[in-house]
């Protein structure tokens, strides 16, 4: 199976590599109020391809499920997953990749 570096697909791309927290949005109803209130929780890491320079969290619908690597969600395009434990510092970008077939749907993706 081919594989494809993941700056190699920025590149091809145009787009940024960024490593973000994903966090999980709780709501929660208070019937004596009357209002919603929002808790965020940092869930974990995740390296993704995206044009926002500034990116540094994205909304995680299921943490508890792997991701699917080269989905598009919000925008960007999700390509590995960390424990939040991991140190960002400890994550080598230039060692990641893709296999092939993720990198052609993305770019398949952004053509069209």
């Amino acid at each position: 199976m081919n594989n494809i570096k993941i700056e190699e697909l920025a590149k091809k791309t145009g787009l940024k590599i960024r490593i973000v927290t994903s966090v999980k949005s709780f709501d929660t109803y208070n019937s004596f109020f009357n209002i919603y209130d929002s808790f965020d929780e940092p869930c974990r890491r995740i390296v993704v391809l995206t044009k926002y320079n500034d990116l540094e969290e994205v909304y995680d619908e299921s943490p508890d499920e792997p991701i699917v690597i080269g989905k598009c969600i919000g925008g960007n395009y999700w390509l590995k997953e960390y424990p939040l434990t991991t140190n960002p510092n400890n994550i080598l970008l230039q060692e990641l990749s893709v296999t092939q077939e993720v990198a052609d749907n993305i770019l398949k993706e952004l053509e069209g």
